[in-house]
């Protein structure tokens, strides 16, 4: 399996309620074990101990505590892991990016969404925040479907990176959970997870489309590069009733070079790197080694050299 451990979507906006929501789920989780141990202290059966601290909270059915309290429960410390990763990775770029005030709605939104949409069509027990990180994940693929996602894997105990675009790498993840949805793997709801991310996709191309979110200069949407916008100029047809002038021959213009939007430069450590232009200049981190580095060239494009 993959295991993303880096994104290069640069972002000034601190996505400081994403931290948030990790730490919620973190204590949740810490919360959820004390309170099961709490049970079986008390001489109650480890099974009797879960339906009773976990039961109200679980997804199953139309209680209201169920549909907000189940995305905040996890069935295990390597579900935590997992959805935290994730979570971190991709929700913090997504979070910098439509703002900490839209962003909490929209987490809690896309877990209900997902929850009413199981109930309705697939139905049975679940719990864990898999669904809306998949939103979550699924609204990251709009808005940077071309930055790359640094990951990682093992080949024979030795770990392997590698980097490649996000659309990339977020649509084998999504066709991975649809086989799972269609071989109907038991366990884990491919389902719910298919189901979160068409929802986030959804709402984050319905945010460009409203210009609730707006894409600066150096940043390119699923929807723009899909489908690019070419500037034409208008066709001006001289009036039959005007008198004839002579026309001045100009000197064709030489086209414009067309600048790539990103700046491209590698880590001492060898970790490639790519920033927007915008943020020549600054410091940064390299995702790799945590170093502190300073992005070459200047903010309007020349070498700092």
């Amino acid at each position: 399996m993959f295991i993303p451990y880096a994104v290069d979507v640069p972002f000034d906006h601190r996505p400081v309620v994403n931290w948030l929501i990790c730490g919620a789920l973190v204590f949740a989780f810490v919360a959820q074990v004390a309170a099961v141990h709490g049970q079986i202290d008390q001489g109650v059966s480890p099974q009797e101990a879960v339906q009773k601290t976990m039961g109200p909270f679980v997804l199953d059915g139309w209680r209201a505590t169920g549909l907000f309290g189940h995305m905040w429960l996890h069935g295990g410390i390597i579900h935590l892991v997992g959805n935290l990763i994730f979570l971190w990775l991709f929700g913090n770029a997504v979070c910098s990016k439509i703002g900490n005030l839209l962003y909490l709605p929209v987490y809690v939104g896309l877990g209900i969404i997902v929850a009413i949409s199981h109930l309705i069509f697939s139905g049975g027990p679940a719990l864990g925040a898999s669904a809306a990180i998949n939103g979550i994940i699924g609204m990251y693929l709009v808005f940077f479907p071309e930055n790359s996602i640094s990951c990682f894997f093992w080949l024979l105990y030795r770990p392997i990176t590698f980097s490649v675009s996000g659309y990339w790498m977020i649509l084998l993840w999504f066709a991975f959970d649809i086989w799972g949805a269609l071989r109907g793997a038991q366990g884990v709801g491919y389902v719910a997870h298919v189901e979160g991310f068409m929802a986030g996709f959804g709402l984050a191309i319905l945010m460009l489309k409203r210009g609730w979110v707006v894409m600066q200069r150096d940043e390119k949407s699923l929807l723009q590069m899909l489908w690019p916008r070419r500037e034409t100029a208008a066709d001006v047809s001289p009036s039959s009733t005007a008198p004839s002038r002579p026309r001045l021959e100009q000197a064709p213009e030489e086209p414009a070079k067309l600048q790539d939007p990103y700046i491209r430069f590698h880590c001492r450590c060898g970790q490639r790197i790519k920033v927007p232009r915008a943020r020549a200049g600054q410091m940064g981190r390299c995702p790799q080694c945590r170093t502190p580095i300073k992005i070459p060239g200047t903010p309007s494009g020349r070498s700092s050299d």
